[in-house]
């Protein structure tokens, strides 16, 4: 009988051995779980020196939620040319604007491939804040002298828009974010100062010069520009539009 016994025990020791050698072999198998988070930076941008940095986080099986902060410190203004072209008025001094600029963009992404969240192609409606930070040189002719006058000031604005993109997966950590297109549509308001003291007749030919700029402003954004005997203001307020695309964000996994 005592055999028996030690046979059985022998036997249910096995046995036991086997299955716990079973599962911890199951459970090596199993594959890691997926990380949720990744951070990334768009590395165009950084060429017209736009730091502009992306957190993104999976919330659900294809779906996650974004936020985007970008920086541009004041400088020249990017894409004189191009300006210039729209306004029509060479009394703007373009090659001495300074432009700067802080902006924070939220956003859910859907992902629509079978890999689900952080995998393939996206789309995600945003919302679009920005500050910018305006040093505009408009030129006027008083008398027989041109003058300067060096208007400072904020210009904010918030759109709404949808973006269409797919990320990448560079290996098991990085990640290359592509947004392909991405239109936006709001308002923008702001205002900018002009402090100097004017004698009558400078007063008048600068608030010429602003009348002028006000007719060439495109979809009537100027609403009001009035020189006075302590400088002028100038206070703009009406669409804005913009367009996400072509960005590349190269991103690590955490």
């Amino acid at each position: 009988m005592q055999k028996i016994i030690k046979t059985g025990i022998i036997c249910y020791l096995c046995a036991l051995s086997v299955a716990v050698n079973a599962q911890d072999t199951k459970k090596e198998k199993q594959p890691a779980p997926q990380k949720k988070n990744v951070i990334k930076i768009n590395l165009p941008a950084l060429a017209f020196k736009n730091i502009s940095v992306q957190y993104e986080r999976a919330i659900g099986r294809r779906t996650s939620l974004a936020a985007n902060i970008r920086l541009i410190p004041t400088g020249k203004l990017p894409f004189q040319s191009t300006f210039k072209d729209i306004t029509d008025n060479t009394d703007v001094r373009y090659d001495q604007f300074q432009l700067g600029s802080f902006g924070v963009v939220p956003e859910f992404r859907y992902y629509v491939g079978k890999r689900g969240a952080l995998h393939g192609f996206y789309i995600a409606p945003f919302i679009n804040y920005s500050n910018y930070k305006l040093s505009l040189p408009i030129s006027y002719t008083s008398g027989t002298t041109t003058k300067t006058g060096i208007f400072d000031g904020k210009l904010n604005a918030i759109t709404g828009g949808i973006q269409f993109g797919t990320q990448f997966s560079l290996g098991k950590k990085m990640v290359l974010d592509w947004w392909i297109f991405g239109p936006n549509y709001g308002s923008a308001s702001g205002t900018l100062n002009f402090t100097a003291a004017l004698s009558n007749s400078e007063k008048a030919d600068l608030q010429n010069e602003l009348d002028r700029l006000k007719q060439d402003a495109p979809l009537n954004t100027i609403k009001s520009a009035v020189a006075t005997n302590q400088g002028a203001t100038i206070v703009a307020k009406g669409p804005w539009g913009g367009l996400r695309a072509m960005g590349f964000s190269l991103g690590i996994r955490l």
